[in-house]
């Protein structure tokens, strides 16, 4: 087994975490949303707002857990950035250490947690209705049809 380091793990190309309960996936998706917010892909090479970023999982109730550890890992980052210490945290060390401008990198978390009730932390089944009823004349479906989550 390949023990997965967030401050190396590939942000661009399609890449797969794949894991059991309780081994850290949340934790981990929670620091590479950080390293995208910051700019650490080297495909796109620049930092990517809020409403760039798209995260998918199987429960509602994983939506709203992934919701908030990001929100609250984005707090936590900002004000590590601020102290210049993470001492506690190896991945939040590694954020400081790889800053070139500390200052842009809290004005970017700020701005990411005043735009966190618009992230897209979804199902798959609530992005799919989403993007049906975005795009619903594009699809040719109904403006208000939903798509049945315990369909077989």
């Amino acid at each position: 087994m390949k023990i997965l380091d967030a401050t190396q793990f590939p942000l661009q190309g399609h890449q797969l975490i794949e894991a059991s309960a309780g081994t850290g996936k949340t934790y981990t998706i929670t620091n590479l949303y950080l390293r995208l917010l910051l700019g650490h892909s080297t495909a796109l090479q620049r930092p990517l707002a809020v409403n760039e970023i798209l995260v998918l999982t199987f429960t509602i109730a994983a939506t709203d857990e992934l919701r908030h550890r990001i929100r609250q890992r984005i707090y936590t980052a900002r004000e590590y950035l601020i102290n210049a210490d993470a001492e506690d945290d190896d991945f939040l060390q590694f954020l400081i250490d790889s800053s070139t401008d500390a200052p842009r990198d809290i004005t970017l978390l700020t701005a990411a947690l005043q735009l966190m009730d618009e992230a897209a932390i979804f199902t798959i089944h609530g992005f799919c209705n989403k993007i049906l009823n975005d795009q619903s004349l594009a699809t040719g479906t109904l403006f208000d049809q939903r798509l049945d989550a315990d369909a077989n």
